[in-house]
This record gives structure tokens, sequence and C-alpha cells, in this order.
């Protein structure tokens, strides 16, 4: 690893005075936090600027699917399967756009002040904080790491202030707030609707699913120690019998982990209980699947946040809250302001489960208040013209 990383400084340093002499142009890199994955805030925006023109926008990525679906849209990227393209696209790049703390720079080549850095973030919502562990300078490299972009995305004046600046330690200039490309279609009545009826994504993991079958999405969140899968925590809940119970319900389970570490125990080989293995799914993007789902249960995770914009029922089982405000915590407390009901036992979540599915209306107004303070603090650009913004600001910055 040492010689790799070796060879690599040699080659950035060879590529110094080409930096300065090779011009930049209207030329823009995205990228997730995997090149295996289509997803995220960057995904949006980088289609958005791909069908507008205005600038030339390049995918990072080297998963042979993503690339094929690309190619069938007649849209750029680059891959370490032909680095002299990589290269020479890095050469001219003017900005590049992540969606999380690392931003693309092979070789050093967008490292320096020619090249504008942008992060749109990936979550807004109470836990949107600093990783805390024994080590302080785990906490130290986040601050660190965000402070080398030129500008970093809110989606609130609140969340700009409370997370931009009193976590991340960001000055104001590099504060914009242009809310997630990734959620434009979600103030889109009529694409909502269409979608929901068609669930195309849901049906192409699970065949079964029907035009009654109503979907529930479990996105238990990433904790910064070692966890089983949380619902084997719940009293009396076991697997089997909830899937049996799903089945009686013409109700289908789909459920995500997150990407930085899979929990121990998950379910297995059940029919009403599908997880969504992006391993196996390259093109799966969650906001796709959510405008298909009529209940979302969470934990901490930020889904909550954009799911609160279709206004449909929510759940919560937070089995280890205090522990986990102990080693992650929140911006604010986080139980004051849950657009939903907590539940406790398996029973708790069954019987909420029949509430929000039989009368939905009913049980979202129920918390209609929550849901609007939460979408008053995390996500108040609620135009649907997201990425018509980030392709202006681009514009201009450019």
């Amino acid at each position: 690893m040492k010689l790799i990383r070796l060879f690599s400084d040699l080659i950035s340093i060879f590529f110094i005075p080409i930096k300065l002499i090779v011009p930049k142009k209207r030329v823009v890199i995205l990228q997730t936090y995997s090149r295996k994955l289509y997803c995220e805030n960057t995904r949006y925006l980088y289609e958005f600027l791909s069908e507008e023109g205005s600038v030339d926008a390049y995918w990072v990525t080297d998963h042979p699917k993503i690339k094929a679906y690309l190619k069938s849209k007649g849209w750029k990227y680059i891959t370490t399967h032909n680095p002299i393209k990589m290269i020479w696209i890095s050469l001219l790049a003017r900005v590049v756009v992540d969606s999380g703390l690392g931003f693309f720079n092979i070789l050093n080549l967008t490292g320096g002040k020619s090249v504008i850095k942008i992060t749109t973030l990936h979550g807004s919502g109470p836990k949107a904080t600093l990783s805390r562990s024994d080590d302080i300078m785990t906490a130290v490299r986040q601050i660190l790491m965000i402070n080398k972009f030129n500008y970093v995305n809110f989606t609130s004046n609140y969340s700009a202030y409370f997370i931009g600046k009193k976590t991340f330690f960001l000055p104001n200039d590099k504060i914009i707030t242009l809310g997630y490309p990734r959620c434009d279609k979600y103030f889109d009545h009529e694409y909502v609707v269409s979608r929901y009826n068609e669930k195309s994504v849901a049906k192409s993991m699970n065949s079964s699913i029907g035009k009654e079958s109503k979907i529930i999405l479990y996105t238990p969140t990433w904790r910064p120690y070692k966890y089983d899968f949380p619902l084997n925590n719940m009293l009396d809940f076991s697997a089997y019998d909830f899937n049996q119970w799903l089945q009686s319900h013409n109700l289908f389970f789909f459920y995500t982990v997150h990407s930085n570490m899979t929990p121990e125990n998950m379910p297995k080989d059940l029919d009403r209980m599908v997880f969504i293995d992006a391993a196996l799914n390259p093109l799966f993007d969650i906001n796709q699947l959510m405008l298909e789902v009529d209940i979302l249960l969470n934990d901490y995770s930020t889904t909550s946040t954009d799911f609160s914009i279709l206004n449909r029922p929510q759940l919560f089982y937070m089995p280890d809250y205090d522990f986990y405000d102990s080693e992650k915590c929140f911006v604010e407390n986080y139980k004051e302001i849950l657009p939903g009901r907590e539940v406790a036992s398996y029973d708790d979540l069954k019987s909420a489960l029949v509430d929000a599915s039989s009368a939905p209306e009913s049980y979202v107004q129920e918390y209609q208040m929550a849901t609007n303070e939460l979408q008053r603090k995390y996500y108040d650009r609620g135009a649907g013209d997201s990425a018509r913004r980030f392709s202006s600001f681009i514009q201009e910055i450019m």
C-alpha cells in the first residue's frame, strides 16, 4: 500500500506543470460515496445537468451496469477502466460535486484552487452531527474534510446554522442552501401519484406485489458501534411470525442497511421481508422507492425528513436511543419532533401498522404539527427546483 501511495505521489508531481497549462472548461464531475452505485443528490443533479446541456457533466463509475445505463441515455462518464480519459477530463474540470465529505481527486488533479469543490450533503435531520468515538481525531478529521469544500449545501437556514456553523465550523462564505435534487419530484403531485400506482421499483424486487398491496420501508441507520439487526431487540418479535402476519395483511416489508456497517443476524429467506442489497442493485436509489412506499419505519435516519415531504405515515423504533445519543448525539431532542408513533414491542408495531395502513390520512393528521416542524427546521426549500438552483449556481461560479 505504501508503494502504491508513493507511486501515486510521484505521478501527481509530474502533473503539476501540466495542470497549469491545460485550460479549464465547462466540465463538471459528479460522484457519490461508491463508484459502484448510482444514487444520492449527485445522481439527480447529474441527470439534470446532462439533460439541460449547459455544462459537460461526467459521472464517476466503475460498474458495468451503471456504465451501460448511462450509455443508453447518451450521458457522459469517466472510469478507472479508461484512465487516460479520466485524467484528461480531470484536467479540464472546473467543478467537482460530491454527496459526502470527500471529493473526486485522482492524482490530486482537482485538489487545487482552480477547481471548485461542492458537496450537496446526503442527509438533513436531527441526527446529522459528527461521529463520536474514543478518538477525538475522528471528529476533527470530519471537520477538516468538509472544510476542504468551497461550498457545502444545506436544506434550511436552521440546519445551515446548527449543523453547518455550530457543528462543522463552516464560515459563511462556504454555506449554500439549495435543497436536495433527489427531493425535487416529491413536489410534483401528478408524478408522485403516478409512481405510487405503478410501483415499478418495488415490483422489480418482488413480483408478488399487486395493485392493492401496501409497502413498508424500514431504514435503520448506521451506528458508530457494533449492533444487531434492530428489530431482533424488539419485545416478542419473530421474523418468521412477522412474515406470516405481513402476508395475512397484504403488506410487504422492504429494508435497507447503512453502507458503512451491516448489522448482524438480518432476516433471510422470507418472501415478505425483502433486503435491498445495494451490491446487487447498483442502480437502486432509495428516493425512487419511497415514492411507492405507504409507511416508513425508521429510527434516526434522515430518510424521515425526505419522506415527510410525501406526507405519509411514519413509525419509529429506537431501542438504543439513549446509547446512540451518548455516542453520536442529536442536534436537538429527537423525540420531540417525531412525525409518527414510536413503538416498543411487537404488538405495538403490528397495531401501529394496522392504524397507519387502514387510515393513513387520519394517522398523518395526528402528527401533522410535528411533520411541519421537522420540515421547517430541516427542509424549508420546498419548491421542487433544487437541481435548477444548483445548475444556476454552478454556471454563476464558473
